[in-house]
């Protein structure tokens, strides 16, 4: 319900912006594009320890998976392959994010870090599978704490925080501590997400 609430105000806000967009000839297909784009840049970012600018723009670049909706809804063009393209960016999106927090661990030598970012890949990849795969067989599964908006702005504020910290707290620049612990927040509720997902649908399939 809160869900519902927030992005119906957020469709408010957004839908004269989306109606000057089409007034610009860009499609929603582009704008989907566009933020592939900026989270590649958002990943290098990470990846080369520019983290406030990995943070601003990783923040940046998931203000464009609302406005490539609210853009196709005023250009009246929605339909099934917008929908599956923007789901699959959306996946690389975050794939590459994630890509850019492995490099940085690697280069801190941060092992554990480096583990952490995979177990969280798998979790988002599984929270993602379990509803397709659900909604493939009819059922609704949209339960779960952690889901991808969550996910996006908690790295995000992990990354600006980690960015912000003075050089003198060594320990926590030198091994990306923030970032460790949100890494591990997020691959532990990633999985809790995904496993809720799989229980809640596989009761729905055994009660029909």
């Amino acid at each position: 319900m809160f869900e519902a609430k927030l992005r119906s105000k957020i469709s408010a806000i957004l839908s004269p912006l989306a109606r000057m967009i089409v007034s610009l000839g860009i499609t929603a297909n582009m704008v989907t594009m566009f933020g592939l784009l900026v989270n590649l840049v958002a990943a290098y970012c990470l990846a080369t320890e520019r983290l406030i600018a990995a943070g601003l723009l990783i923040l940046f670049g998931a203000s464009f998976d609302m406005i490539d909706g609210a853009v196709a809804r005023a250009r009246t063009s929605t339909n099934s392959s917008g929908a599956l393209l923007d789901s699959v960016i959306d996946r690389y999106s975050e794939a590459v994010i994630f890509l850019g927090a492995l490099i940085y661990f690697h280069q801190l030598q941060n092992f554990f870090g480096v583990v952490l970012v995979f177990a969280a890949v798998i979790g988002s990849i599984l929270v993602s599978y379990v509803r397709a795969k659900a909604e493939g067989l009819q059922i609704e599964c949209k339960v779960g704490l952690m889901q991808r908006p969550e996910r996006i702005i908690l790295l995000a504020l992990g990354v600006l925080v980690q960015g912000v910290i003075p050089d003198q707290y060594t320990f926590l620049q030198s091994k990306g501590m923030i970032l460790f612990g949100v890494f591990a927040i997020l691959a532990v509720t990633a999985h809790i997400t995904a496993i809720h997902r799989l229980v809640f649908s596989f009761h729905k399939l055994s009660d029909h």
